[in-house]
């Protein structure tokens, strides 16, 4: 993979600007979109982000699991996590990504239409999950936030890969 085609994410906390006199607790997130819908996850929780290169399709797989990447001679699954928020898939993608995590204790792909970059939050400012939210999709959220004209849905990325979908496929190992 060449470098230049990496997207670099810096987790520093102090980058808030100097005419902020009290610092408010805030929460790095890293921006990413699915079909029409905004969402976020903490930075702690992502080792990088790529661009999606040749991935090998698995026979036999459940719909979500995309196949599998090389990732600097590591094998990572890549999972298209909508059909867990009860999204429809996307007609043409024409940037997609790749968040790679190892949040759940291995690592992952995660496939995005595209990565907007990083955000700082206000935690004071995360609301907690819509009553108007499909349930499929609360279930696997910490909250949301106003950004602009936007509304990120703040994902709990650990909660999503140890659902029983995921861990059923763990398990056939």
């Amino acid at each position: 993979m060449d470098d230049q085609e990496k997207i670099i994410i810096e987790a520093e906390d102090g980058e808030m600007g100097e005419k902020e006199s009290v610092k408010k607790p805030t929460l790095r997130v890293l921006r990413f979109s699915l079909g029409e819908e905004n969402y976020c996850i903490h930075i702690t929780q992502i080792k990088e982000v790529i661009r999606l290169s040749d991935i090998t399709r698995i026979p036999l797989a459940p719909s979500f699991v995309k196949g599998v990447i090389n990732l600097r001679g590591e094998i990572v699954s890549v999972l298209d996590i909508r059909e867990f928020f009860g999204l429809v898939q996307s007609e043409k993608i024409t940037d997609p990504r790749v968040i790679i995590t190892d949040a759940a204790g291995y690592s992952v792909g995660i496939l995005a239409d595209s990565v907007e970059g990083t955000t700082d939050v206000e935690e004071e400012s995360i609301q907690e999950p819509l009553a108007t939210l499909k349930q499929e999709l609360r279930v696997y959220t910490k909250g949301q936030v106003q950004l602009g004209d936007k509304i990120l849905i703040i994902l709990d990325i650990e909660k999503v890969l140890n659902c029983d979908e995921i861990e059923k496929l763990r398990r056939r190992k």
